[in-house]
């Protein structure tokens, strides 16, 4: 039973949900996903992005009542590094019964720590400020920032239009500016990657890991669920931290 708050304004996140959390057998649970949305600013700014602290309780009031949730996943990186996780994670709990919550930048760091990465590429879309920010909490956590880029986009709207031509492009550009890269970061709900990052493994043969992927990934494994991991990057064949 999983819970998922997605932005009001992302284009991209139910919909790569769906890809990663399938599964192959027919005899497996179900899943049960559902969602909710949370009300944001197209205009992407950390006082845009810290104003979703406040509507929590909105959004996780449209789940349903007295239900039992394995995992609710918060879908927005920028917003769980400005917020804080472990702030996100008591206000969901206070609203809604769930056994565990997650966020992009929780489950990165898990999925990165799982992979045994240190030295990694970071590709965001976000201005400077939060790039610079989310490059330094990770820092901070134990990881070298070897190489990154940011599309500089300051507009959801526009991120989740953003390619993922464009966005296989710029980490392969990352890879060749920094050749001892161990792993590539995609930061981003709104970034469409579910459909490139096997491809991007095989040509540069280091893990690709995604804030959808990510989440999907520890969603899947803080709940039990039994998913495939065929065609959705080497983090998927990582069961253990």
């Amino acid at each position: 039973r999983m819970g998922l708050v997605v932005l009001e304004t992302d284009l991209t996140l139910e919909t790569e949900m769906r890809y990663y959390l399938s599964t192959e057998e027919k005899g497996e649970k179900p899943i049960s996903l559902i969602h909710t949305r949370i009300p944001c600013d197209d205009h992407v700014t950390a006082e845009n992005l810290k104003l979703m602290e406040t509507r929590f309780g909105g959004a996780l009031s449209l789940l349903p009542k007295n239900y039992e949730f394995d995992v609710i996943g918060y879908g927005c990186t920028s917003a769980s590094l400005l917020i804080g996780e472990a702030k996100i994670e008591k206000t969901v709990k206070s609203f809604v019964d769930a056994r565990h919550v997650t966020t992009p930048m929780t489950a990165v760091k898990r999925g990165l720590t799982a992979l045994k990465v240190k030295n990694i590429g970071y590709l965001a879309p976000y201005l400077s400020e939060i790039s610079q920010e989310m490059c330094d909490n990770l820092v901070l956590n134990g990881w070298k920032i070897g190489s990154a880029a940011t599309f500089a986009e300051n507009r959801d709207s526009v991120v989740g239009n953003i390619s993922p031509n464009s966005i296989f492009s710029g980490v392969i550009q990352m890879k060749k500016a920094c050749k001892d890269l161990e792993a590539i970061f995609v930061a981003c709900t709104s970034l469409k990657c579910s459909q490139i990052i096997d491809q991007i493994e095989s040509e540069l043969d280091i893990p690709v890991v995604s804030s959808n992927s990510a989440i999907a990934w520890d969603m899947a494994r803080l709940s039990g669920a039994n998913i495939s991991s065929k065609g959705k990057g080497r983090l998927f064949r990582c069961t253990t931290i």
